[in-house]
């Protein structure tokens, strides 16, 4: 029998498909205006990439759930104008992320979250 974790990514993003469809059927009746709030919808990966670093069972899935925390920051950060800074400003800093993915990569291999836990248990 399989256990179901409580809160998992897909849960995140099957609740997040049924409001934005919802709200996009309201919009599409003239029902509602949904134009000042679809402005945030980088922080869907914002979530995505909290909850996928939480679930993470391995530093590769971990930098998955960075990537989208990060480039859900990146673009809300740039989308609100936050700060005053725009794509036309921050698109660099892209290169510099993909750099430092790459960097990281070459550097030995770590051990994985189970190695840790076995090494930490005395297993």
């Amino acid at each position: 029998m399989e256990v179901r974790k409580p809160f998992t990514a897909h849960l995140l993003i099957g609740s997040f498909l049924v409001l934005a469809g919802g709200a996009l059927l309201l919009e599409n009746l003239d029902l509602v205006d949904i134009g000042s709030v679809w402005r945030f919808w980088p922080l869907i990966l914002v979530g995505l990439g909290i909850v996928r670093i939480k679930d993470a069972t391995s530093r590769r899935e971990q930098g998955v759930g960075l990537w989208l925390l990060l480039l859900g920051l990146w673009l809300t950060v740039s989308i609100l104008n936050i700060g005053g800074l725009t794509f036309s400003d921050t698109w660099p800093a892209v290169f510099i992320a993909l750099g430092l993915s790459m960097l990281w990569k070459s550097l030995p291999a770590l051990p994985t979250l189970n190695q840790e836990k076995e090494h930490l248990h005395g297993a």
